[in-house]
């Protein structure tokens, strides 16, 4: 059922849980859930993204694709002058004088 007047409490989210964009416009209300929508994904019937703690922990992402700024692109990478390469075999420390 979808309700567009609802009442929001200070805990809700304020962005469509589905985009993650327009604002959230209509609510989603089933058994125990209910999903903060913009209504075009409500009438849509777009799934929500992510759900929280239900019960314990997060899961229930999609295979929607979630841009990351700076994180995105694969593994970290070395740096473009990672500077000079370590000593092999490494110095043997000597007693009573720190290692420099």
């Amino acid at each position: 059922m979808i309700v567009v007047d609802f009442e929001v409490t200070r805990t809700d989210v304020v962005t469509c849980e589905a985009c993650w964009r327009a604002p959230v416009g209509a609510a989603r209300i089933g058994r125990c859930v209910r999903d903060l929508l913009c209504v075009p994904c409500a009438e849509a019937g777009c799934p929500v993204r992510v759900e929280l703690f239900p019960p314990l922990g997060v899961y229930g992402l999609t295979a929607a694709k979630v841009t990351m700024g700076k994180h995105a692109g694969g593994p970290p990478q070395l740096p473009p002058d990672p500077g000079p390469a370590l000593p092999s075999p490494p110095p043997t420390p000597t007693p009573g004088r720190p290692p420099v």
